[in-house]
């Protein structure tokens, strides 16, 4: 398979107008800024059932985003294993149930006759389907519209261990514990969890291991304001019953760093986060335009008590 441009990757850009929100978006409270010994956490939540998939005004948009790349980007983009063929009827299912049951989504294009695939172009969250074969967990099937640096082609039929292989600290830390949650994840019982990370650039469709310098986006002219965007990923986990296969859900949101100027206490969190330790790694990839930010934050954030 060819690589993906520059030209190709801002084709599919979206309109970065549509993510300056005028408030600071309230997903910005769940964010985990905590600052200790480990680089990288779990950091799970129970999930009430009622909220699984909650859509937001960018739906209609992402949504024929999602299905543009499916029809033009369809290798790139989805793959289902063998392994993964009665956890994908079942992911269809489940979600069409969900959205029967009075939850919002697009309806279900006829023309798409894998479920999966179908199941992925109605509502906003990429599904990554987990089927444990070999003593450990491989990931088998996915729709991914929105990847994070990372590509389907590279991943599909790995074990969790590998997929997660370029995560600092992952395998030290993570590696075991995931197998171990998987297993013991029962069906009814979802869970959630959130993680962050800045890019240079409003961007949803990334399968490249890094940004374009050509895509970044220019700093302010004044050269005083944030230049970086925070990417977040709400994620769900849930197993499905009949399979036994566990569902993985991803949902992308993004907004500017300036919106913390109605947060200090987040922009304060999030300066101490990036010079952590953890941060060693963000903070050389951004260079000079993570300092820039840092001083941003620091100028926001609330001074000491004393």
């Amino acid at each position: 398979m060819t690589g993906v441009g520059p030209d190709q990757l801002a084709a599919y850009a979206p309109d970065p107008r549509r993510y300056r929100p005028d408030a600071c978006p309230g997903w910005v409270d769940e964010l985990d800024l905590t600052v200790g010994e480990a680089h990288v956490r779990m950091g799970t939540r129970s999930l009430d059932e009622t909220v699984w998939l909650p859509p937001d005004d960018l739906a209609e948009s992402e949504i024929a985003l999602r299905r543009r790349l499916v029809a033009e980007q369809r290798t790139r983009v989805f793959a289902c294993a063998p392994a993964a063929e009665d956890a994908a009827a079942e992911t269809a299912d489940l979600m069409e149930r969900w959205r029967a049951g009075g939850h919002p989504g697009a309806p279900e294009p006829a023309a798409e006759t894998h479920p999966l695939a179908r199941a992925g172009i109605a509502g906003q969250e990429d599904l990554c389907l987990m089927v444990r074969h070999h003593g450990a967990w491989h990931l088998e099937g996915a729709l991914l519209c929105f990847p994070s640096m990372w590509s389907l082609a590279e991943k599909m039929g790995r074990p969790t261990l590998e997929v997660h292989a370029p995560v600092a600290h992952y395998a030290e830390e993570l590696g075991i514990r995931v197998d171990t949650f998987f297993d013991r994840l029962a069906p009814g019982k979802p869970v959630r969890r959130r993680n962050l990370s800045l890019w240079p650039a409003c961007l949803l469709w990334v399968p490249t291991p890094t940004i374009p310098a050509a895509l970044w986006d220019p700093p302010p002219a004044d050269r005083s304001g944030p230049a970086l965007w925070l990417r977040s990923e709400r994620q769900t986990l849930r197993r499905l019953p009949a399979s036994g296969a566990i569902l993985f859900t991803i949902r992308v949101q993004m907004a500017p760093v300036s919106v913390l100027a109605q947060r200090p206490d987040r922009a304060r969190d999030l300066a101490a986060w990036l010079r952590a330790p953890g941060g060693a790694s963000r903070r050389e990839q951004l260079g000079p335009l993570l300092q820039r930010d840092l001083a941003w934050l620091d100028a926001v954030a609330p001074a000491p008590a004393d």
